[in-house]
């Protein structure tokens, strides 16, 4: 029996792959952290044979650490207070609209924080913000279509 629901299990797999390709690519984060590639993969896998493989904790702090991002501390975070996180779901029509909201969202706060010629902390901690949803559906998306779901 798993302990975590197949949305949570998706969000987790969908932040380890988006940290993985922060970090570089799975080859780049392979040498980072010291694992085989093909380990790394499984992590991040949503085809049936990896759905019950997750990232160690370890090896997930210390991913967290070399991203500019905390992906999985965020994902486990709004796991853990079981806020409200987006998924993609299938592609449809709609879901790319969706995600075209998304990265409009991204283009909009940088394009309002730049009009004063200068962006302070806040408003780089919102397009931070923005850049990690966008991260987080674009990955989703792209484990959609590695295993060829849709």
């Amino acid at each position: 029996m798993r302990a975590i629901s197949e949305e949570h299990a998706s969000i987790i797999k969908a932040a380890t792959a988006a940290a993985y390709e922060a970090l570089g690519g799975v080859s780049r984060t392979a040498e980072a952290l010291g694992v085989a590639s093909s380990t790394l993969t499984k992590y991040a896998s949503t085809g049936e044979e990896w759905r019950d493989s997750f990232i160690r904790l370890d090896l997930a702090a210390e991913l967290d650490r070399r991203c500019e991002h905390p992906f999985l501390l965020t994902a486990l975070s709004r796991i853990v207070k079981d806020e409200r996180v987006s998924s993609f779901g299938a592609v449809t029509a709609s879901a790319v609209l969706r995600l075209d909201g998304v990265l409009d969202d991204v283009v909009r706060t940088v394009a309002q924080a730049i009009e004063d010629g200068r962006i302070d902390a806040a408003e780089r901690q919102a397009i931070r913000n923005r850049i990690v949803a966008a991260k987080q559906d674009l990955a989703r998306l792209e484990a959609m279509m590695i295993d060829g779901a849709a």
